[in-house]
C-alpha cells in the first residue's frame, strides 16, 4: 500500500471512529459532495497533546473529545515499538478543522521546518484584526515569534502585517492582519 493510500486509510478510520460516537463530536466534514470527495481536515503530530490544545483553544479553536485509534493505525502513521498507541483530537474554527495527533511513546523529532523549499506542510496561516495581539496569545500559550522576520507590505487598510511564529512543537504558522498606524 502506497503512503497515499496509507494517509488515507487511516483518515477514513479515524472518521470511522468518529462516526460511532455516542453524542456530537467536533470533527471532519463527513459530508461527501457530488464530486465523491471533501475536504476533511489538516492533521499535525504534536509530542503534548494537552499543551498543544490548550494552545490552539487560545486561538478560538473549539476541541472535540480523544479518540484512541488503534495500534496497526498508528504503524501505518509511522509509530515505533510493540506496545505504539496513537491518540487523536480534532479542533475547528471557521470550518476549519486541524486533527493533532499524538503517539506514545512522544515523538522525538523536530516539527517540519516549515520550508516552503521543502516538501510536505510549509504553515498554517491565519488572518487577524491585530497581529501583536495575537502573538501576545501565541507566546502566553508556549509559542514562539519570529520578529526579526515581520513584514508590513503595503501602508493603511490595504496593507498587510505579516508575523511568522510557532506553535509548541514548532510548527509554522503565519498571522497576517492589517498594517496599524
Amino acid at each position: 500500500m502506497g503512503k497515499v493510500s496509507r494517509t488515507l486509510a487511516a483518515g477514513a478510520l479515524g472518521l470511522v471512529c468518529l462516526g460511532g460516537a455516542a453524542r456530537a463530536d467536533v470533527g471532519p466534514n463527513t459530508a461527501i459532495t457530488t464530486g465523491g470527495l471533501v475536504f476533511a481536515n489538516v492533521s499535525i503530530s504534536v509530542a503534548d497533546l494537552d499543551k498543544s490544545v490548550k494552545f490552539y483553544q487560545a486561538l478560538g479553536f473549539e476541541a472535540g473529545d480523544v479518540h484512541a485509534l488503534p495500534g496497526p493505525v498508528a504503524k501505518v502513521l509511522g509509530a515505533k515499538g510493540a506496545n505504539a498507541k496513537l491518540e487523536i483530537r480534532f479542533l475547528k474554527r471557521d470550518g476549519v478543522t486541524l486533527e493533532l495527533v499524538h503517539f506514545t511513546p512522544a515523538p522525538t523529532g523536530k516539527a517540519s521546518a516549515g520550508s516552503a523549499r521543502a516538501v510536505g506542510l510549509c504553515h498554517i496561516a491565519f488572518r487577524v484584526d491585530d497581529v501583536d495581539r495575537v502573538a501576545k496569545i501565541v507566546k502566553e500559550n508556549g509559542g514562539k515569534t519570529e520578529d526579526a522576520a515581520r513584514t508590513k507590505l503595503g501602508a493603511g487598510p490595504q496593507g498587510i502585517d505579516i508575523l511568522f511564529a510557532t506553535d509548541p512543537d514548532g510548527t509554522q504558522i503565519e498571522l497576517a492582519g492589517p498594517v496599524k498606524g
